[in-house]
Formats: structure tokens, sequence, C-alpha cells
């Protein structure tokens, strides 16, 4: 339960930082001029003070989350593979507070990319010897995959081929593709039947995203790597659809009682694929470890939705 509780305060304050302080603050350059009524101006600066407070709010609540699971694995040894997660999850929560603190270089970037690659073969370990359906798998496996392209340059300097550009062809752009098909995979979890009010809701979400491609498509790309770190370099149709499905998603699994496994998949989302501080990466695996190592049934298809 305290788990459970810890993942929707998670789940909001990342949520709503997003929001307030990625998206917000971001596109506030686009309608804040000199000639922007001062209540306007003050209303703006709140909300990204509210957003920037929520972020630093969050990686707090990160890093206590990271603890908690690497107690929780800890405590099922002497099973070697639960000792080797809980090392990797303490390893990366303690080397992530130390960035915190002020503390860098070289050895302890290289440090905390082995122990979050290390967490993610754990990951892969939970989901796979487990009773998980196959989506649900592919999903794990190919999100894995994705950040596992990332930690190749971002810890171990293979910049070459991955440089990180809008509309970029690298490898940085083949993980991210992997990632945009492993949440478009999400649709076979769905129910049979989604609850209207779901679909109402990811439809609004969906045409939202698509409708910025109209009314400012120039802001689009900006916006898109300041706050998740894409490239776009997939038609954007496909961000849409996978953001539709994810959206149906967490809220039939919400619906359903699978909170831990709707916030998982909802903290993935939100993650940031640059990586440009580690709770952004810190967010993701714990999306990751919630989906597999906390979901309430990992043998799992929603339950339809009664009419």
């Amino acid at each position: 339960r305290v788990m459970t509780v810890l993942s929707i305060v998670l789940a909001a304050s990342v949520l709503l930082e997003t929001l307030l302080f990625r998206l917000f603050a971001r596109g506030g350059v686009y309608f804040i001029n000199d000639a922007t009524p001062s209540i306007v101006k003050n209303g703006y600066t709140s909300l990204v003070f509210t957003g920037n407070t929520l972020f630093n709010f969050a990686a707090l609540i990160a890093l206590l989350i990271l603890g908690l699971i690497a107690m929780h694995a800890w405590m099922k040894r002497p099973d070697p593979f639960y000792i080797m997660l809980s090392s990797a999850v303490g390893a990366v929560g303690l080397i992530g507070l130390s960035m915190m603190l002020g503390l860098s270089g070289p050895f302890l970037s290289v440090a905390y990319y082995s122990a979050s690659s290390l967490t993610l073969v754990g990951v892969f370990a939970l989901v796979v010897r487990g009773k998980a359906r196959l989506p649900l798998k592919i999903f794990v496996l190919l999100m894995g995959l994705s950040y596992l392209v990332i930690y190749l340059f971002k810890g171990f300097g293979l910049s070459g081929p991955a440089e990180v550009g809008i509309g970029s062809g690298s490898l940085y752009a083949l993980g991210e593709w992997l990632s945009v098909i492993a949440f478009l995979v999400m649709i076979f979890l769905l129910p049979n039947r989604l609850d209207w009010r779901t679909v109402i809701i990811a439809t609004i979400g969906m045409l939202l995203a698509l409708g910025m491609t109209f009314g400012n498509a120039d802001s689009v790309p900006l916006m898109s790597t300041w706050a998740f770190g894409l490239t776009l370099s997939l038609p954007f149709i496909f961000y849409a659809v996978a953001l539709w499905v994810v959206i149906a998603f967490v809220l039939s699994a919400m619906k359903n009682g699978e909170v831990t496994l709707a916030t998982g998949v909802l903290l993935v989302m939100l993650g940031h694929r640059s990586i440009p501080l580690t709770y952004f990466n810190d967010v993701v695996l714990i999306g990751l470890l919630f989906v597999s190592m906390y979901s309430r049934s990992l043998d799992y298809r929603l339950i339809p939705a009664k009419a």
C-alpha cells in the first residue's frame, strides 16, 4: 500500500511538472511578450514556479522510491537475482543523490549508467520469467532496449553514431522508434470494449497534440525536444496515436484497480529521452520496475468495461 500511494504521488507530481514546467514554461515564449498584460505574466510566472517546485519534489520522491524498491528486493534474498537487482537499484539511487548534491565526474557517470543498465537487465528478467502477457513483455523489452541505446552514448561515450537532433536518423532516433512501437503494442492490452469516458479523454489528448501541428507547427519540434527529448524522426501521427493508447491504457488500468501498473506506464511516457538530468532516467526506471515488479497481476488483461 505504501508503494501504491507513493506511485500516485510521484506520477501526479511528474505529470504536473511536465505540464507546468516542461511544456507550459517553454510554450510561454510563443504567447508572452511586452504587450502581454501584467496579470497574465504574473499568472504565467506563478504556474512555472509551481511546476519547478513539483519538479524538485518529484526528484526527491523518485530517490525515496528507488531506495524502497532496493530494500524490497533485498528482502527476497538469498535469491541471487534479487540481490543483484537490489544492488543495482540502490546504486542508481545513491549515485543519483550524490549528483544531486553536486558531485560529478566521468567515473560517476559511467557508474550511474552501468547501474541503470543492470537495473534494466533485472527488469527484463522479471517480466520474462513472470506470467505477463506477450504485449506487456514486448512493451518492457522494447522500452528497456530503447534506453540501453541511450546509455551507450550517455554513459560510455559512443557519441559518433548517436547525434541528437530534430529529424535525426541516428542511433538515438532508433531508440526513439523502439519506444514508440512499445507504446503502440500496448493497444493489445486494452479492454475489448473501452469505457466511453476513456475514449473521449484519450481522443481529446490526441487531438490537442495534433492541433498543435496546425496551430503553431514550428513550436512542436522545439517543445517535443525540450519536454521529452524527442527528435520526431517518425511521422507525427505515430506519436499522436501512441499518446491515445497510453492515455486509454492508464485510465482503463486505474478504473480496474491496477494503480501501480497505470502509474508505471505513465512515468515511462513522461521520461526525457536525452536524460539531461538523472531524475528523468530515475522516473523511467521506476516506471518499468512498477510494471514488472509491483503490478497486482502480470497475467494481465484489463477487464472489459461494462456498458
